[in-house]
Parts: C-alpha cells; structure tokens; sequence
C-alpha cells in the first residue's frame, strides 16, 4: 500500500538532504533521504508502492536525477516525480526527450521552505 505522505529525496548534497527533509516533516512528511541515487533505486524497487513521490536532483556524479527518474517509472508507472535543479531546465524539455517522465514538475534551486511544500502537495494533489 503506498502512504501518501512518504517521499523519498535523493541528491548528493547532503546539506540539501538535510534541508529539504525539515522542510517536509515540519509539514507532516515522512522523509527517507538518499546521497546516492543508485542506492534510491535498489531501495526503490525492494518497495516500490512504499513511496507517493521522488523528489530528485537533476545532477548527480553516479547517474543523472532524469535517467534515475526513468528508471523509477520502469518500476512503477505512477510513481510521482518532482525535480529540484539549480539549472535553466524547462519541463517541457525533459518530457520532450523522455516521455515517460509525463507528468512532471520541476522545483527551481534555491528555493525557500514553503515553495518545497506547496510543489510536493501540488504534485500529491494535497489540499494547502
């Protein structure tokens, strides 16, 4: 059964992990963090129902957050995915050259504690 309130958030920088799951458990999330996106995706498939949505950075050493992203979706279709980049990247440009990632949305870095919670409810159809 998937919790509606469990993301998982994988980026390499630990600071941001740090940050971002404050952000969301202040609002009542349940947080697993991972630095390494590899290790998200084996975890991701032993419980694949587990997670409502990936919160994922697009730039990573291993593997991108996009390719990563594809790679949840293989696993589980509806699993939601909400980008975070410090980079000009539109949605429209990654949907373009990966239509599996549709829908999607992208969270602009940096950003403040309450554009993370309103994008997370957007994309989990939660009433702010």
């Amino acid at each position: 059964m998937t919790s509606d309130r469990r993301i998982m958030v994988i980026d390499d920088e630990i600071d941001i992990l740090t940050i971002v799951r404050r952000f969301l458990e202040k609002w009542g999330f349940e947080v697993d963090t991972f630095n390494n996106p590899l290790n998200a995706y084996e975890v991701f498939k032993t419980n694949p129902k587990r997670y409502s949505l990936a919160l994922v950075d697009v730039r990573m050493p291993e593997i991108s957050g996009i390719v990563l992203a594809v790679m949840l979706r293989k696993v589980r279709k509806d699993i939601k995915i909400l980008v975070m980049t410090a980079y000009e990247i539109s949605v429209k440009d990654i949907e373009s050259d990966t239509p599996d990632l549709k829908p999607m949305n992208i969270l602009q870095k940096p950003f403040v504690h309450k554009q993370v919670c309103d994008a997370v409810k957007k994309q989990l159809q939660i009433p702010s």
